[in-house]
């Protein structure tokens, strides 16, 4: 008999970051965040890197999630190397990484980098990202046209078809 084993990162309890990712998409779908309801896609290659998770809501305002268990000053990096096309980008750790990362509060200020918090039930928003403005035009470009084609998918009738997306929600 096999037994699940949670492994606690950073003491949260979450069996791997991609179950902590998939329950922050969870929650994000939902529209039950301060984000409201957005349309979103995972692991988007940006040929730079993948983002942890994308965001799109109605008025066209990409937000960009790098998520950690544990290592926090890597997703900040990865964050701030999304502000180079998001509108806004976060990192998103559970609470007490997110209490070490307050720490250098400066740093994320500095950079126009948000932070959240998630503890699976909540997403938190401890620091507010900046709005920033398109470094990558053409990036940013991309980035709605992945979008776009995320919805033109969902009206024809199709769900799941590409790796790592997930279906665009209606706004």
């Amino acid at each position: 008999m096999t037994q699940a084993i949670t492994l606690k990162r950073g003491g949260s309890e979450f069996s791997t970051e991609a179950d902590f990712v998939g329950r922050f998409v969870g929650k994000l779908s939902k529209g039950r965040t301060s984000f409201g309801k957005v349309q979103i896609t995972t692991e988007w290659d940006h040929r730079a890197g993948f983002v942890d998770v994308l965001a799109r809501h109605r008025r066209k305002t990409l937000v960009a999630f790098e998520a950690k268990l544990d290592n926090w000053k890597r997703a900040f990096y990865q964050a701030y190397r999304s502000t180079a096309y998001a509108n806004k980008s976060y990192v998103i750790v559970p609470a007490n990484v997110a209490s070490r990362a307050l720490r250098d509060r400066d740093e994320f200020e500095l950079r126009g980098v948000g932070l959240c918090s998630f503890d699976g039930k909540v997403v938190q928003v401890l620091i507010e990202a900046s709005e920033q403005d398109a470094l990558l035009t053409w990036l940013r470009a991309q980035a709605h046209e992945h979008f776009d084609a995320l919805a033109d998918e969902c009206a024809a009738g199709h769900g799941r078809s590409r790796r790592g997306t997930v279906q665009a929600m209606r706004v």
